[in-house]
């Protein structure tokens, strides 16, 4: 019988066994060969970083034009059965009677919800069975209105019924219409409510003034004012196939898609259409802070900014460089700032809009109301830097492969490949041009960034609008605030706080007196504190920002 024997070794026994083991293997292989020096070497955990310019030659769309002078883009894809497709009508908010804006909006808004041959419940049932969509939109400063939609490519035959019906035969029908406007009114109270949309809302009034650009939202009247022959009467005047492009992308065949076109539109003649003269944009004059005063925020919603450029300015891709330096990302200066540093914010970022009319550059954030002045100084300290000194090598670099690898990612997308051309149409952009974009990024040097940003950034006319709650913002208590080498004298300032609205009563309850400007809806504009910037650009002297109240007259929320 075999007896098995257990051997107890402590850790100690077995550490000392290990290492004469070790020791004696090191002598038995004889001596090793020095390892490679890491001297000088960089380890940061980074992948290595490919220097050279992304250069691309992408699909360039066929394009032709109908019989009834319809333009027309195909791009071919054949990597999904799948199609993408809008129609482009090259009117929209900017072509609405100045009495009637809204009209483009709410005219896109309708088209799918009734033809003379299908009601919305018909529409929307064909679709789903279908496995489709079809959007249709238009903005109030909007040079376009589009219809889109999408599907698989074994149903492009019946989505392009659904989609040429709507675009030929809306019928407006009332009782939809009435749905829309309601929603439309629900809507509004809803926004009503929201920092962002008051801040927003402020910045385009102040920015663009009487411009038609400063629309950014429809008053209560105005929805309720609408009818279906307003409506009516613009889609007879504008959405006409020479005032139109048609682009597709998908798994199509060019001369295919022709055919179907000239079918489905064979019956949409060409008209005149009247030609939308847009206004030159104003300036917006000296520097402003305006206060809109919301009880028991807890938080400041700070919008800055001034005017920024027209999308075909040769100054495009500094500014873009110089927005995407400042705060286009996580990456950007004020985020690093506001939020990594101080701790005032969950995010701070700037932006840049451009159009066939001048755009803007603004910064926002939403940060504690405690912060609020400490926020605004270093917003101030941001836009100074980058308007004052070089950006670094390494900033620059981090900044290009940002943006030319956020491109080339959207290429992924065949609905992007699509807009892409689109743009270049609205826009009358070179036929290289995003071909070519790449290098246009990688063309802009520091110097170019403090330049635009020198000319763009204009702090003498920086408009600044900051919605919270009055009694706890340090810019509304406080006697004075100061911003470095600028310090702004502040005066208190008594805020109406929005009323709860009323119930909706029947016409004969409503006879009573009603209350001036209420609208029914009793929720009233607070009063703006604006603050003028007085500073002299000849010489070095503190530049005064003098707070006055604006005794304007009180405008009622929808």
């Amino acid at each position: 019988m075999k007896k098995t024997v257990i051997l107890n070794f402590n850790r100690a026994a077995i550490a000392a066994l290990l290492a004469v083991i070790f020791v004696c293997a090191g002598f038995a292989q004889g001596p090793q060969p020095p390892r490679p020096s890491i001297k000088g070497a960089e380890l940061k955990g980074k992948a290595p970083v490919n220097k050279e310019i992304l250069r691309a030659t992408l699909p360039k769309p066929y394009e032709t034009k109908l019989s009834n002078g319809l333009q027309v883009l195909i791009l071919e894809d054949h990597h999904l059965p799948t199609f993408n497709m809008q129609m482009v009508i090259m009117s929209g908010g900017m072509s609405d009677p100045a009495d009637r804006v809204g009209t483009a909006q709410y005219t896109a808004t309708m088209l799918r919800e009734g033809t003379r041959s299908r009601d919305t419940k018909k529409i929307a049932e064909d679709l789903d069975s279908l496995g489709a969509s079809l959007f249709a939109s238009s903005g109030l400063t909007s040079t376009t209105s589009n219809v889109s939609a999408s599907g698989l490519i074994e149903n492009f035959d019946r989505v392009m019924g659904i989609f040429s019906d709507v675009v030929l035969n809306p019928s407006f029908p009332a009782e939809e219409f009435n749905k829309i406007k309601q929603r439309g009114l629900a809507q509004l109270r809803l926004q009503r409510s929201q920092p962002s949309f008051l801040s927003g809302e402020m910045f385009s009034q102040v920015i663009y003034g009487s411009h038609p650009a400063a629309r950014f939202s429809l008053k209560a009247e105005q929805i309720q004012g609408f009818t279906p022959e307003m409506l009516q009467k613009f889609h007879e005047t504008y959405y006409k196939p020479n005032n139109a492009v048609f682009a597709i992308v998908g798994d199509v065949k060019p001369a295919e898609v022709v055919a179907k076109l000239e079918k489905a539109f064979a019956s949409w003649k060409p008209a005149d259409v009247p030609k939308t003269e847009i206004p030159k944009v104003q300036d917006a004059g000296a520097a402003k802070i305006y206060l809109i005063d919301r009880p028991g925020s807890v938080q400041t919603n700070l919008v800055l900014g001034t005017f920024g450029i027209t999308r075909t300015d040769p100054d495009y891709f500094a500014v873009e460089m110089m927005n995407q330096v400042l705060g286009a990302g996580a990456s950007a200066r004020l985020f690093l700032n506001l939020r990594e540093d101080k701790g005032y914010t969950y995010g701070a970022y700037s932006d840049v809009s451009s159009f066939k009319y001048r755009g803007t550059f603004r910064a926002s954030s939403e940060v504690r109301t405690d912060v609020t002045k400490g926020a605004m100084d270093e917003f101030m300290n941001e836009f100074r830097r980058i308007r004052n000194e070089i950006t670094t090598a390494d900033e620059f670099d981090r900044a290009r492969r940002s943006i030319i690898g956020g491109w080339a990612l959207q290429l992924e997308s065949s609905a992007t490949l699509l807009q892409n051309a689109i743009t270049l149409k609205i826009y009358g952009l070179p036929a290289d041009y995003w071909d070519t974009y790449p290098q246009k990024i990688a063309a802009v040097t520091p110097d170019e960034v403090k330049r635009v940003a020198t000319k763009y950034l204009d702090l003498g006319k920086l408009q600044v609008v900051a919605v919270g709650d009055a009694k706890r913002s340090p810019m509304a208590c406080a006697s004075s605030v100061r911003w470095k080498s600028t310090t702004a004298r502040v005066n208190r300032l008594k805020l109406q706080p929005p009323q709860p609205p009323r119930p909706h009563l029947p016409t004969a309850a409503r006879r009573q007196p009603a209350r001036p400007r209420s609208q029914g809806h009793g929720l009233f504009w607070p009063t703006p504190l604006t603050a003028s910037f007085h500073s002299n650009s000849m010489s070095n002297r503190t530049a005064m920002i003098l707070w006055e109240i604006s005794k304007r007259h009180s405008e009622p929320f929808p």
